[in-house]
Formats: C-alpha cells, structure tokens, sequence
C-alpha cells in the first residue's frame, strides 16, 4: 500500500473516533442534566408547604363602619356681618368711648352690645328738650283749664277753641319726643358684641348725618366662603336635605344633624407645623351660580371664639358630603391593571406539618385572595369601598404588587391608625411554620 494511502486512512479513522468521542461525552451530559433537573423538581415537591420560601407581605385588619364622604374647597373667611356706624344728625364729636383697658377706642378695639363708641356735643338739643319740656307744660296747662271751663257748664269755650288746646298739646308731646330722640342719638352705641375695624374720626372733629364713624365687625363667628362647582352642587344639596331631615326625625346620630365641615388655614405655626382643623358646619348654599364665574357660593360657619382669625384669610374646607358603611382602604394597597382594580385579602387554610416522614400536626397558613373592587370613592390617601360591594377581613398593604391569587405568603406585622393590627397565623397559634422535613 502507498504511503499516502495509509496517512489518509490514519487521518479518517482519528476523525471518525473524535466525532464518536464528541457524541459520547454530549449524550452523557444531557443525561445528567435531565437527571439533575428531575432531582431537583422531586426535592421541591417534597418540600411541605410550611417550609417553602414565601414572599413576605404586610397586612392590616380592616372592619365595616360609617365612614365619612368628604370634597375639598378653599376660600377666604368673611366677617359674620359688618356694620357701618354713624349719627343721624350732624355734630361735634366731644368724647370717644373706652375699651376694657380705659384707652379710646381705635382699631382692633372689643366692644360689647350697648357699649358708648362716642358722643356730640349735644347742648343744644338738651336745650331744645328744656324748651319743649315747658311747651308741653303750657300746653297741659291751658287744656286743663279750659276743661274746668267747658264742664262748669257756661258757653264761655266752643268746641273748636277746646279741640284747638288738644292740638296744641298734641303737638307739644310730639316736639318733646324728636327733642328727647334728637338728644339721644347724640351718643353712639354699638348694636352688637364685635370688633372695630376701622375708626374713620376723631374728638373735636365735625360730622354730617349718616357719615361713617367706625366700621363694626362681628367675629365671634365667621363666614369661610367657598365656590363650588356644578359637578359637586348636587351632592352638597343632597348632604343639606338629609341633614334637615335627620334634625326634625331626632335620630341618635348627632353627626346625621350636623352638615360637617373641618376648616384648615393655609399658613403654619412658629414650628412650621400645619395648625389644627376646626370643626365648622354648612351654613347656606347659593341658588344662583356667579354669572361671571359660573361657580356657587357656599357659606361655612366657623366658630371663633378665641378671635385668633380674621377675615381675609385663606383656608380650606373639607365638606362631609355623605356618610356610608365602608372600609377604609390605603391607597397604597390598590392595584389598578387595565380594566380591573382590586386588592388582595388573607385566607387562613390548614398546612400538614411534618416531622422526618410523619405528619405531626397541622398548621394555619396564610394564602393571598385577589378581591375585585367594582365601587369605591377616592379621598385622596386611601379609598372608601362601600360595604355592600365586597366582603374583607384583611388587606394586604405592602408586597403585593408581585402577588398571584391563590399563593402562599408569610405575614409580617402590619398595623394603621384606624383598624387594628393583624395577627399572623404563626403568632396566633404560637407555632413554628418554617419548620423543616
């Protein structure tokens, strides 16, 4: 044989064994991944339940009760009414009324119903009073006498002399009242308990009738005025019929009378702290929209006793627009996907737990439960799901975003300032739930 011959029959037979050699080794590692994968599927379900790995989630107790509707408006407060004082007869102003402290009034001052604001100077009509003081004696006087006469029974009076004294008299009484009216309006009080605004004279100086003198305002309750929408007018005068009707029906409810409203003011405490709410109530509704703005104005009563507000401020209003039986869900917790919103709930089932190879007991676990939301009103933070629409126990607050309906999960502690803190099923029955085969 040729020696190129053999080197070629040489180069074929290494080739055929490498490919061989290639197959064999390939064959083999599939066969070992599949057997490996197969282990490992066979460890996985032999694990129990209660010592698989779980996500972990955070859950919350939730409960029906009367939840409360609310709409937020912002306004500015008003003064409950203003009052523009003044004399209805030209004068001298003598004298300016004293606050508490014994200082002229100014603005800013207290003052109290039927409190002195000021005085004319009214020797003149206590002149005017003296002179139809003795007009009307004189006349008293004359009809007196001429009475005497007309009873003795002589002719000496007629009847048109004697009707004239009475006229005389008459006229007289009418003199001394404007006199007596005209002295008394020369000292200006104030028709309500409030605060001066704006003091517009001062002592010595003249001025005409009606002309302006302080401008009063009543403040220990105020008006917050907020414009409301057509889209939420409806709503505001359905809230004001029940209320009324919950008034006259006497209901135990003290809240069903009360049209609420919780009043916050824009600005901060020294520590940049937002200030308390106020509780305040619905006091009236507009019939009519602004024509310019098409907005209504709604009027809230805001008590202020303290008289730590003033009108001008800006402030918002929280309206109570309806009460309902609802949860209180955070909003944190609601899944929004394509057309469907929902939240997952907690079912309790029975785990076997097992020890070696014997099943020693059974152990509560805790499995995700997908719940749909087919009504809820948004509030901001959190929404209200009326309690006729669903049925829950428990929501889910934290990790569910990766959540299938149906799966095991482990509960940690999760509590929030309304409802009360879930307990996990580990807890409650004292039990170790990752306890191993």
């Amino acid at each position: 044989m040729p020696q190129w011959t053999q080197h070629a029959a040489r180069y074929v037979a290494l080739t055929i064994i490498t490919v061989l050699a290639i197959g064999i080794m390939g064959w083999v590692s599939m066969r070992d991944n599949s057997a490996a994968k197969h282990a490992r599927e066979q460890l996985t379900t032999q694990v129990p339940v209660v010592a698989q790995t779980k996500p972990l989630v955070a859950a919350k107790a939730v409960k029906p009760s009367i939840r409360e509707v609310t709409a937020k408006f912002s306004g500015k407060i008003r003064a409950w009414e203003t009052y523009s004082l003044g004399f209805e007869q030209p004068g001298r102003i003598v004298e300016l009324g004293k606050d508490e402290a014994g200082r002229p009034l100014d603005d800013g001052s207290r003052v109290k119903a039927g409190q002195v604001l000021a005085r004319l100077d009214d020797r003149v009509w206590q002149a005017r009073v003296a002179e139809a003081t003795a007009n009307l004696e004189q006349a008293s006087s004359d009809l007196s006498r001429a009475r005497d006469v007309k009873a003795s029974g002589f002719r000496a009076i007629t009847d048109a002399e004697f009707q004239q004294y009475l006229t005389q008299e008459a006229l007289a009484k009418a003199a001394l009242e404007i006199a007596t009216k005209n002295l008394q309006d020369a000292v200006l009080y104030a028709p309500v308990e409030g605060t001066i605004s704006r003091r517009m004279a001062e002592p010595g100086e003249f001025v005409s009738a009606n002309a302006t003198v302080f401008e009063l305002v009543e403040n220990d309750q105020l008006l917050l005025v907020v414009d409301v929408p057509e889209s939420k007018i409806r709503e505001l005068h359905h809230r004001m019929r029940a209320v009324e009707q919950a008034s006259a029906s006497n209901l135990s409810d003290p809240e069903a009378g009360i049209f609420r409203a919780r009043v916050s003011l824009e600005s901060l405490d020294q520590f940049g702290r937002p200030l308390p709410d106020i509780d305040a109530d619905v006091y009236r509704i507009a019939e009519m929209a602004d024509t310019r703005t098409g907005l209504f104005e709604v009027e809230i009563r805001v008590p202020n006793e303290n008289h730590l507000l003033r009108p001008g401020m800006v402030a918002t209003s929280e309206v109570v627009t309806d009460r309902i039986s609802a949860y209180r869900i955070p909003e944190s917790a609601v899944l929004f996907r394509g057309d469907e919103t929902y939240v997952f709930g907690l079912e309790e089932v029975q785990e076997p737990l097992q020890v070696m190879f014997w099943e020693v007991d059974e152990i509560p676990q805790a499995i995700a439960r997908k719940i749909e939301l087919t009504k809820w009103i948004d509030q901001g933070d959190h929404l209200l799901v009326p309690s006729t629409s669903a049925e829950m126990r428990h929501v889910i607050v934290r990790g569910q975003q990766r959540l299938n309906d149906g799966q095991h999960v482990r509960v940690i502690d999760g509590a929030d300032a309304d409802d009360t803190q879930y307990v996990s099923p580990e807890k409650k029955n004292g039990k170790v739930a990752n306890a191993r085969s």
